[in-house]
């Protein structure tokens, strides 16, 4: 076993002796993730779909107006929405004051003969003003109807204008007032649901303040007085750096390998992590960013305390920037901007481009941006930390 193994094994079992690593890489992030996901994951996980409630008072009783309420009872047959027929618009007002339906479509009699005749027919649009969205959808609906309507009066217009006859009257215009078809489709998604993200979010900002207990060790071994004694022992000096590498990464894997078989399980939170291959390259490339990051905190802090409350406030504000509490925006505003100078936020990137059941090959960008963090902050650390140790 080399000298580095040996000093690493040492401390992993300091460390667990003192309980210390327990309680930060493992309790804490696991009990604050549950209690987020109590809180939170109900409003987080709610269904996008919508209850769409309409109803329809058809005035006209025409044929253009019967193949319109027959597209939307054909829609109602595909689950998408419920369609209720009134015969006033005194009842229609009524079940939405009851809350039975959102809003409905009011034809006036004379629709089909103002299609016919170029006057400007009108489709009224009534809903209940605690439900916008619903209302909308159903604006945008007899929208699109009356653009198709619309088309059909400007072919008989031009029809007429280049001397051919125009369609007779039974000519059916809702031919051409929908151009498309209703469907209700599942997209793929490449976003965390709440639980995953809760689950998540706080390993990753825990794990920052984990993997620190074996960088900054090699400031407890000076104040301590036992670094006088490992370096002199017969070993290269960089063995000792090393070793304190080592057990911050062994502390890493450790914690996060507890903690996504903990969330994952269905009576504790029931998280979805996504593809394994996936998930442990951005696990490992983080850990490694972790490593590097603190290495470099403890490369500039003088005395152990300083250090850990410089490595506290380095993961705070990373982890608050990352966006591992609530998601943070991905627009042009600086805060987006600055979000991806974090591991945090490459790494919950890189699980939600995984969510959806990705390929496990969705989480290489990410995973390779975390790998630069490591690369640069740990090269930098490892360099101060070498000459810390030649004084």
């Amino acid at each position: 076993m080399s000298a580095a193994t040996q000093i690493a094994s040492k401390d992993l079992k300091l460390r667990f002796r003192d309980r210390s690593a327990i309680i930060i890489g493992i309790i804490a992030p696991l009990v604050l993730a549950v209690i987020f996901n109590l809180i939170f994951g109900g409003a987080g996980d709610a269904a996008v779909g919508l209850d769409l409630d309409y109803g329809m008072v058809d005035l006209d009783q025409s044929q253009l107006t019967t193949e319109f309420t027959n597209v939307l009872e054909d829609v109602e047959e595909e689950g998408i929405l419920n369609l209720d027929l009134y015969a006033s618009r005194a009842d229609a007002e009524t079940a939405i004051d009851e809350g039975d339906i959102d809003a409905f479509y009011l034809i006036l009699e004379g629709f089909q003969q103002d299609v016919f005749t170029g006057s400007v027919p009108t489709i009224e649009v009534i809903g209940n003003v605690d439900a916008p969205i619903s209302t909308n959808i159903a604006a945008s609906i007899a929208e699109q109807f009356s653009s198709g309507i619309e088309a059909t009066q400007l072919a008989i217009q031009t029809a007429i204008q280049v001397g051919k006859a125009p369609p007779p009257p039974d000519v059916d215009p809702s031919s051409a007032a929908f151009s498309y078809v209703m469907t209700d489709e599942s997209a793929e998604t490449r976003q965390l649901d709440a639980t995953t993200f809760y689950a998540a979010g706080m390993s990753v900002f825990f794990l920052f303040f984990t993997v620190q207990y074996g960088v900054l060790g090699l400031i407890e071994e000076e104040r301590d007085g036992t670094m006088v004694r490992l370096m002199a022992a017969p070993m290269p000096r960089s063995s000792i750096i090393v070793a304190k590498a080592i057990l911050s990464f062994t502390l890493g894997v450790i914690s996060m390998g507890v903690l996504i078989g903990a969330t994952s399980l269905e009576f504790l939170m029931g998280a979805d992590w996504g593809a394994p291959a996936g998930v442990a390259l951005l696990v490992i490339t983080g850990i490694l960013s972790g490593v590097g990051i603190m290495g470099l905190v403890a490369s500039f802090a003088k005395t152990a305390e300083g250090a850990g409350s410089l490595g506290a406030i380095v993961a705070v504000i990373l982890g608050m920037m990352g966006g591992v509490f609530f998601p943070l925006g991905s627009g042009d505003d600086l805060l987006s901007k600055l979000t991806f100078l974090t591991p945090h936020a490459w790494f919950m990137r890189g699980l939600g481009d995984l969510a959806g059941d990705a390929p496990w090959t969705n989480a290489l960008p990410a995973a390779g941006a975390m790998l630069v963090f490591a690369l640069v902050t740990g090269a930098i650390s490892w360099v101060l930390l070498n000459r810390r140790l030649a004084r």
